[in-house]
């Protein structure tokens, strides 16, 4: 089994949309309750740093394999694609830092965007919606490789390709936008037992 760290550093903005399900109060608006309840919208930790969840990556590094569709070797036409998707594993959250220090909710910024109510481009009614935003980031990452025909070189690629083309948060590059892209650094692959 690998055990595989890096630091993960944003090359975008970095938007968050956690689900809030607080209702509105009496007499309120739309535009009125999300300019109250952004700040729900970031996952923070006890001690008050700003972090991903783990599902974040994963999520990101499986779209990355279905993306590359990259073939394994002496498979025939097999690709890793489901290989990342049973085969890895992230626990840890993504504590979110600027190289000074843990990014608090001091350090983010609401993004106020006019976007369609049901978050499908294209459709019927829009509505404003705030979107809390980090212009700095970086991360440290740890996963888990079960699966032995996942190398330290087929997960650098993927990896890769993950920040590049994919990304993490709201508008990311995987969905038409441009944001949650990362560059890979201090990349350390250790065999430990499992």
């Amino acid at each position: 089994m690998l055990q595989v760290t890096c630091t993960l550093k944003g090359v975008s903005d970095l938007m968050f949309s956690k689900y809030v399900p607080e209702q509105k109060r009496d007499d309120e608006t739309h535009d009125q309750r999300e300019r109250r309840t952004w700040p729900q919208k970031v996952a923070v930790t006890d001690d008050g740093q700003c972090f991903l969840q783990p599902f974040a990556l994963k999520n990101c590094l499986e779209s990355a394999a279905k993306w590359l569709s990259l073939k394994i070797p002496g498979e025939r036409s097999k690709t890793f694609t489901k290989r990342f998707l049973s085969g890895v594993l992230v626990t840890e959250k993504l504590l979110l830092a600027d190289g000074n220090g843990g990014l608090s909710m001091d350090d983010i910024d609401p993004m106020e965007l006019f976007v369609p109510s049901d978050g499908v481009r294209g459709s019927g009614k829009r509505v404003i919606k705030m979107f809390p935003t980090l212009h700095s980031w970086q991360c440290e990452a740890s996963l888990l490789v079960f699966d032995n025909k996942i190398t330290e070189d087929v997960m650098a690629r993927h990896l890769d390709a993950a920040g590049k083309f994919i990304g993490m948060g709201a508008m990311r590059a995987e969905n038409g936008g441009i944001n949650g892209r990362f560059s890979v650094a201090d990349l350390v692959c250790d065999e430990i037992e499992a």
